[in-house]
């Protein structure tokens, strides 16, 4: 069973801000978390947050709330650890973009076809921690294997290998299913964090639209 230690390493979000903070578990009691936190200076006593850790190879998402803030140390409200969500990579929910990146392949049936030089166009239409759904004019084989940036915050150096390909004869493009392969625990992260906040976002719209209608004073 996962356990909370000190030294462990949050990402915190709040649907009251486009920011997120980043903190380290100083200490624990029987029923909070200690942590020193930056920047701290949009958060607030009271917020409700959206932490999010990795351990090992698995992502935990708990929601909790400040309950006391000073300078940079907040103390947050302590989930119980057997109810954490955890999601697995293979299954990251998926969140739908348009990110456009060029690609170089590199083995197709097996065959090592880096050093060719060749490349191809391609549009991400969505992407979890786990892999991207990349839609082409070019039809890779199953298997194949390519390299490409991926644009989020910043250029991540991805390589991605073809889990199956669907034709759209109407556009004359093949979509691909693809698995991250050879990732570093920093892109990993990286993008762990990146499609998080995509998702945080529509949350947030919701939740503004909801408070919209009901016309709710948000307080921020």
């Amino acid at each position: 069973m996962m356990e909370f230690r000190n030294g462990q390493f949050l990402v915190i979000l709040s649907p009251f801000t486009d920011s997120e903070a980043y903190g380290y578990i100083n200490s624990i009691t029987e029923d909070s978390l200690i942590l020193s936190v930056n920047p701290a200076g949009f958060l607030r006593n009271g917020w409700e947050i959206l932490c999010i850790f990795l351990e090992n190879d698995d992502i935990y998402e708990f929601y909790s709330e400040i309950t006391y803030l000073e300078g940079n140390e907040i103390i947050i409200k302590k989930p119980i650890e057997n109810k954490l969500n955890t999601i697995e990579k293979r299954r990251f929910a998926r969140v739908d973009c348009e990110i456009g990146f060029v690609a170089r392949p590199v083995t197709i049936n097996n065959v090592s076809v880096g050093k060719l030089g060749k490349t191809f166009l391609g549009t991400i239409k969505n992407i979890s921690a786990g892999g991207v759904l990349a839609e082409t004019n070019l039809c890779l084989p199953v298997d194949s294997v390519f390299s490409f940036k991926l644009k989020t915050n910043y250029f991540i150096d991805c390589t991605a290998k073809v889990l199956r390909v669907n034709e759209l004869p109407s556009e004359k493009k093949f979509q691909m299913g693809c698995k991250f392969v050879n990732m570093r625990i920093e892109d990993f992260k990286a993008i762990s964090t990146f499609t998080f906040k995509e998702q945080l976002k529509k949350k947030r719209k919701q939740f503004y639209e909801t408070a919209a209608k009901q016309k709710i004073h948000i307080s921020c």
